[in-house]
């Protein structure tokens, strides 16, 4: 069987539901995953370890109360993601990896942050991009680089490049990106 941080989506919902494993251990094995070896790759900007942690615990406890029938409200229950840092999350720095924003926390919830949020997805943190998503390559973030984790010599890619590194390095099994 595959890590618990290497699932995709699909086998992390069928596993949820099937009660393989709880949320708590996919989001602390991703958590694990991005502690080990996120300073190698640089995907995440932010880390929400505390409130992942908390989000999980909620949705087992609806998977245990509501079975099965708890994934019809909430179709990405208790599945961990990483969001890119150009969407605003309430309470959460928002920094679209730019000098600029680096102290912004948001006052209000994206559209995309609220429908994962009420999808009952559990956001593990937010992930690297060019600043305000102005590149190719994350070369042009004010923070850092995002290295490809396949080859540390070559660009992750796209002004996602975060997020799309943190999948492929296996620190979670969804992240969101734009184009």
């Amino acid at each position: 069987m595959k890590k618990l941080n290497e699932l995709t989506i699909k086998e992390c919902l069928e596993g949820l539901k099937n009660k393989k494993f709880s949320s708590e251990e996919v989001t602390n094995a991703c958590l694990e995953e991005i502690k080990k070896e996120d300073k190698k790759i640089n995907a995440f900007v932010t880390v929400l370890k505390n409130e992942a942690i908390e989000k999980a615990k909620e949705a087992d406890k609806l998977i245990s109360e509501m079975g099965e029938s708890a994934f019809e409200k909430c179709p990405l229950l208790g599945v961990p993601y990483a969001l890119k840092d150009n969407f605003c999350t309430k309470g959460v720095f928002t920094t679209a990896s730019s000098n600029v924003l680096k102290n912004y926390i948001s006052p209000y919830e994206s559209t995309v942050s609220q429908k994962l949020k009420d999808a009952g997805a559990v956001m593990l943190g937010k992930t690297n991009l060019d600043a305000f998503a102005h590149g190719s390559s994350t070369e042009s973030s004010d923070f850092f680089v995002t290295k490809n984790p396949y080859d540390a010599k070559r660009v992750s890619g796209g002004s996602s490049g975060g997020s799309a590194a943190a999948v492929a390095a296996g620190l979670t099994p969804a992240a969101t990106g734009t184009d």
